[in-house]
């Protein structure tokens, strides 16, 4: 019984030993959260007080990004990019959410409307390019063999279209494109294929128009043999903004967003003041980009952007028409205000003039 009595003592010793030290580590723990907030960088004078990393898909054509990163505008406002490997256009959302990556740097309107109506909480912050009428700035050329016999939407009835995914802007634009050629998706076949094998199909007659992005189709026409039937900003001409049809966006997960409001601040600045840079300074950007990308400049293609700081919605309400048009949205059901936030501007706040 004494032995018993001492166990149950030690037992009891030990116990409260054990309970003590959960509590203290509890209160550490509790007092280490409070640090971590107290230590997050704040954006002050146009920068942030601690440099912080923010992980992002390794870009594979023009982009503001990279000029950003090249030019220092990153280094300038305290942000380090990581680069973190390829990522699908249809994965990237998934993979920001998930926290694989922090920011979606390429997109639009409707990659943040379909990732949002599927449940995932994430959110433009700023534009990036908008669309343009030089051959080499455009953002998406529907092209055909220069020999072929498809000279106009019409011819386009039993044929194959290649484009590099679904649901996405090649998609919809290729079927606003239809739609206001009076032609249904039911007359056509939609094939989808990388961008950079599309030249080589449509040449090898396995597919009659290749939908190209800018690098691609600019490559293509230096090659020859191809002819140009539409592009993304004659169609979005027809639907009433030539422009808006290049609209992109970068976007971050509400829960970062939440967590680093200010780290989003800085990233606005510098990737504004890239935009402004590349459009006063296009060629030399062409040739930042084609460098890094490893790309002959001849066959390099960029983008411009608005002159706007921050995000004009009439942009992204156009989106959000041509997928009420087309049949990606039933009409009323997408909340464009909810896709997007100025709150965090700087331009927009005042805190950056």
């Amino acid at each position: 019984m004494l032995k018993r009595s001492i166990l149950n003592r030690v037992s009891l010793f030990l116990s409260l030993i054990l309970l003590v030290g959960t509590v203290a580590l509890a209160g550490c723990g509790s007092q280490a959260t409070v640090k971590t907030e107290e230590d997050k960088p704040k954006f002050v004078n146009g920068r942030l007080t601690k440099e912080f990393h923010i992980k992002a898909p390794t870009l594979q054509d023009f982009n503001e990004i990279i000029i950003a990163d090249q030019k220092g505008f990153f280094k300038e406002v305290g942000i380090v990019i990581d680069y973190t490997g390829v990522v699908p256009a249809g994965l990237m959302a998934q993979s920001v959410i998930r926290g694989d990556n922090n920011l979606f740097n390429s997109g639009h309107p409707i990659t943040i409307a379909n990732a949002r109506e599927s449940g995932a909480k994430i959110k433009i912050v700023t534009h990036s390019m908008w669309d343009d009428s030089d051959p080499d700035k455009v953002h998406i050329t529907w092209m055909t063999k220069a020999d072929g016999k498809i000279n106009s939407p019409q011819d386009l009835v039993g044929k194959k279209i290649a484009m590099n995914s679904l649901g996405g802007c090649a998609e919809l634009l290729t079927l606003e494109f239809l739609r206001q050629n009076g032609i249904t998706k039911d007359k056509v076949t939609i094939v989808t294929m990388p961008d950079k094998q599309q030249e080589q199909a449509l040449k090898q007659g396995l597919v009659d128009v290749a939908a190209l992005h800018n690098v691609y189709q600019k490559a293509a026409r230096n090659h020859g043999g191809v002819k140009v039937l539409s592009t993304s900003y004659d169609i979005g001409k027809g639907a009433g903004n030539g422009p808006a049809s290049g609209l992109a966006i970068r976007a971050f997960s509400d829960d970062f967003i939440k967590e680093y409001p200010d780290v989003v601040k800085a990233y606005i600045a510098a990737d504004i003041k890239a935009q402004h840079w590349i459009n006063d300074n296009y060629d030399e950007a062409l040739q930042i980009a084609a460098d890094y990308l490893k790309i002959d400049v001849k066959d390099m293609a960029g983008n411009v952007y608005p002159p706007d700081n921050y995000i004009d919605e009439k942009k992204i309400s156009f989106w959000i028409t041509l997928m009420e048009n087309n049949g990606f949205a039933q009409p009323g059901t997408i909340k464009v205000s909810d896709l997007y936030t100025n709150e965090l501007n700087p331009y927009y706040t005042g805190e950056l003039k």
